[in-house]
């Protein structure tokens, strides 16, 4: 029963853990597209940014263009300056490397150099002074165009850096989470799958106490009442046994028509009963299934002292057991134990059958070794009601 309901909840964890995965995989989507969408953002405004600073250096070249008028160039270059401050401010908060943000950081000071320069160069060509205002442009003005490219460059390649391993480590944990649930699955599947080998109850079933079976008041049976004819035919081919290969046969059908789940037989042999014969276990089970001794505290032990039926009432979900005696010439020579579903240990008609049955398969086990040398069990009683 424990570890029923012990391999209920790990299946019941297990089931949990596939939309716990789920959710987990998909937040890890999420962050990835997000990620996504931020670096398609940030490469579309440093892109804008190269784009204005070109914008810059031609309308710079126009302001000592032979024959060109100013005012539109110093308009052109006054607007791109603007875009590049709104641009820088945009992108600011979108990178997240350190190596991005010093690149922006550098970006803004050119920026600022670039209006300073761009400023004198005015201030010259007002003056009439154009060689001076050109060896601004050509001079500080190239190269502050230049370093602001390269800044833009590095912002650029820091943002794909960070990106590419943001999508790496997402790659990382969405391996590992399916790895994991995979691994748990196999691990949890491989012990529900072990303990259930090894999960069928052992018969006999322990008792409060050693002398007197846990017997509750016999309820009106649910289920139809057994089959005195299957009985009847059962006990005829019982009496007929001359080989005990006969004999797992027989205890199929006894198992079928008393709806029970498993039987054994055990039999006497000095003070100890031993396991001999059993069906509805795999037979490695029945092997682990030591000697019982006389004086066990158990429902086996107790039918084999008192010879009379020991009855163990089950629940719902814990299947009941019957513990018959059989007897022989010189006394009780063993019982059968068998594991009575849906609580139908209680039903008079099913003990009735029950010690029927164990009473002819005596006759079918008669050449087996003398039963216990201790005093003889008197004989049975009338059934535990």
């Amino acid at each position: 029963m424990q570890r029923r309901s012990v391999r209920l909840t790990v299946l019941t964890l297990l089931l949990a853990t596939l939309p716990a995965a789920a959710f987990f995989l998909w937040t890890i989507d999420r962050r990835t597209t997000a990620a996504s969408t931020t670096a398609d953002a940030v490469a579309a405004h440093v892109e804008r940014m190269r784009d204005a600073v070109a914008e810059i250096g031609a309308a710079q070249h126009g302001y000592v263009a032979p024959g060109q008028l100013d005012e539109p160039w110093f308009e052109r270059t006054a607007a791109q300056l603007e875009e590049l401050g709104g641009e820088l401010a945009v992108v600011r908060p979108l990178v997240r490397s350190a190596d991005a943000a010093a690149a922006l950081d550098a970006l803004a000071a050119s920026i600022e150099a670039l209006a300073a320069a761009d400023a004198r160069t005015r201030q010259n060509l007002s003056l009439g002074q154009d060689l001076m205002a050109a060896d601004v442009i050509f001079s500080d003005g190239r190269n502050i165009l230049g370093a602001m490219v390269a800044r833009l460059r590095e912002l650029q390649r820091a943002e794909r850096a960070a990106h590419g391993a943001d999508l790496t480590a997402a790659a990382r944990t969405r391996w590992a989470v399916l790895a994991i649930l995979a691994l748990g699955w196999i691990a949890a599947g491989g012990w529900i799958a072990y303990v259930g080998r090894g999960s069928t109850p052992r018969v006999p079933l322990d008792l409060a106490s050693a002398d007197t079976a846990t017997v509750s008041e016999p309820a009106a049976p649910s289920h139809p009442s057994v089959d005195l004819a299957a009985a009847a035919a059962l006990c005829t081919d019982l009496s007929r046994v001359t080989d005990t290969a006969a004999l797992p046969a027989l205890f199929a059908r006894a198992a079928s028509m008393l709806d029970a789940s498993g039987l054994t037989l055990w039999m006497s042999a000095g003070e100890q009963l031993f396991a001999v014969l059993g069906h509805g276990y795999p037979p490695e089970h029945l092997a682990r299934f030591g000697p019982i001794a006389r004086t066990a505290d158990n429902a086996a032990a107790a039918a084999w002292r008192a010879g009379r039926l020991s009855v163990i009432g089950g629940d719902a979900q814990t299947p009941g057991a019957l513990v018959a005696p059989m007897f022989g010439p010189g006394g009780c020579i063993g019982v059968l134990a068998l594991e009575i579903r849906r609580g139908r240990e209680q039903d008079p008609a099913v003990q009735a059958v029950a010690a029927m049955v164990t009473a002819q398969l005596a006759t079918a086990v008669a050449a087996w070794p003398a039963a216990s040398g201790a005093p003889a069990a008197r004989a049975p009683e009338a059934r535990t009601a």
